[in-house]
This record gives C-alpha cells, structure tokens and sequence, in this order.
C-alpha cells in the first residue's frame, strides 16, 4: 500500500482537475486504500449535499440601473468670468505703485571748538579702586572615618547596615577571595578579604 493521498487532491480528484497520470494513480491508490476511499466517499457526499442547496436557492434578479447623471459642465461664460477676473488682479498687482524707501539724510560732520590751554594746577588723580573676586570660604566636608564592622569587615560607607547579603567574589588583579555586604539598595555597604585576618 503507498502513502495517502492529501485531501486536496482528492477534491482535485473528484472535479477531474488533475493530470491524466495523476488520475489513473489516484484512482489505482483508491482502489487499494480503505481510508482514502472513505475520505473520497465523505468529500464527494458533501459537495452532493453543497449542490443540493446551491439548487434551492433562487436565481439573481437581474436589473437595470440607469447609469448616474453627469455633472453638468461649467458653461464657457463662467470660464471666460474666472479667467478675466484672474487677469485683472495679476494686472492690478503688477501696476501697484512701488514704495520706495527714503532717501538717507545727510549726515553733516561737525567738529566741535578746540579750547584754549588754561594754565591749571597739575592734579594727580586717584587710583581706581581695584575689584577684587569675593571667593566663599572653602567648605571642608568632614572625612568619614574608616571604620570596622565586625567581623573584620571594612565598611565603605558611614551608613549603618542592619540587614544585607554577603557574597564571595573574587577581585582583580589575582582573583583575590573577597565577602561583600550587599544592603537591600543594592550597593555595597561592607567588604572584608577572605584569608586575611588582622
């Protein structure tokens, strides 16, 4: 026995819309195969029972349906109207008068009377105050002190840990062992070297 046939081409089977080959293999197989057989049999059953009901149903009516009135075309004295009319403001844009800016006044050069020296004690003017920049006393923040927690933990911050996780990791370069404290933030609040007791 070959292999089943797919349902596709036992449709194709039963309209005739195969290959004359392919026909007389799938007829043959038909003939060996119980299940495509019985799948052949249920397909055709169904497109019996599809025409059936396609027989039932009522012819189409046909009918006329005059075609939809043109629109009416624009009579030629509109044309004519919107073409003068858009001439005559193209006419009337182009002789507009022109605003010209004015001229530039004249600028008269006057130079003012040379005075006479006076004969005038010598005075020596004071020196200009001197500016000098106001710089803000330096603020100096107080250095946290590095202190131990216990355990002979180092703590890298001056917050103080209450719960945390501690977990080895090995720090470059050589892989130093090393336990570090992990506060719930995430950040690291304590580390101590593994092997290395003060």
């Amino acid at each position: 026995m070959s292999q089943c046939w797919p349902e596709g081409a036992l449709r194709a089977h039963l309209d005739r819309e195969l290959a004359p080959e392919e026909m007389e293999r799938l007829t043959a197989h038909l003939g060996e195969c119980a299940e495509c057989a019985r799948r052949s049999a249920a397909l055709a059953a169904r497109a019996a029972c599809v025409d059936a009901w396609m027989e039932l149903l009522p012819a189409p009516q046909m009918q006329w349906v005059p075609p939809a009135p043109r629109p009416a075309a624009w009579p030629r004295k509109w044309i004519a109207v919107a073409a003068a009319l858009a001439a005559g403001v193209a006419l009337a844009v182009w002789l507009r008068p022109k605003h010209e800016s004015p001229a530039p006044a004249p600028v008269i050069a006057v130079t003012p009377p040379i005075p006479a020296p006076v004969e005038s004690p010598a005075v020596i003017p004071a020196p200009a105050p001197v500016r000098t920049a106001v710089v803000p006393p330096k603020v100096r923040r107080p250095r946290v002190p590095v202190h131990k927690v216990s355990n002979d933990f180092l703590a890298l911050d001056d917050e103080p840990i209450e719960t945390g996780v501690v977990m080895r990791v090995g720090l470059e370069p050589g892989n130093v062992q090393a336990d570090v404290i992990f506060g719930p933030d995430g950040r690291a609040h304590a580390i101590r070297l593994v092997g290395t007791r003060d």
